[in-house]
């Protein structure tokens, strides 16, 4: 069996796959699975600085891939 990655891991992951517009989203998604208490993981400025950078650039290679 696979271990579950941590709040952080799939926070990442998710950043990464351009499937949500911001960290409000995010986070919607995180307790949607199974991930109830991530906002206490998630609460640096840092960490939401950089999540916020991986989501618009996730985004933006998403819209440009589209744009082809």
């Amino acid at each position: 069996m696979e271990e579950r990655p941590s709040v952080v891991e799939r926070a990442f992951e998710i950043a990464k796959s351009g499937k949500v517009a911001n960290t409000a989203e995010l986070r919607k998604q995180l307790t949607a699975e199974g991930y109830a208490n991530n906002a206490q993981f998630l609460a640096g400025r840092s960490l939401s600085n950089q999540l916020t950078r991986m989501i618009a650039e996730a985004r933006m290679a998403k819209a440009n891939r589209a744009g082809r």
